[in-house]
């Protein structure tokens, strides 16, 4: 019995370890476009967001809900000269440890 237990516990682990791998590498070949760069976002509550985008060398300030996303403004690049592209965070493991580090203080 206690085999048998230790077998699925193993077979789960697989396949949670498998879920993960796939859903990295998915979310990188997503964020691996270069014609679109995030520049910078700041939440403006906990659905809501302004986000800076490069998009074929235009600066476009768009606002993104849930149900939408508009365009706000266009800049010159000089405004924006000092940003740097941020890269997306997608490393589950690292977001894990955090918010268990912050709920635990």
């Amino acid at each position: 019995m206690l085999l048998f237990s230790f077998i699925w516990l193993a077979l789960a682990a697989a396949l949670i370890w498998v879920v993960a791998f796939l859903v990295k590498r998915d979310s990188a070949m997503r964020a691996s476009n270069p014609h679109v760069k995030i520049l910078a976002q700041q939440a403006l509550g906990p659905r809501e967001r302004i986000i800076i985008v490069n998009v074929l060398n235009r600066i476009l300030v768009v606002g993104h809900t849930p149900s939408q996303i508009s365009l706000l403004t266009e800049l010159e690049p000089e405004d924006v000269a000092n940003l740097k592209p941020q890269s997306p965070n997608v490393d589950f493991a690292n977001n894990l440890k955090q918010f268990v580090k912050r709920k635990l203080g």
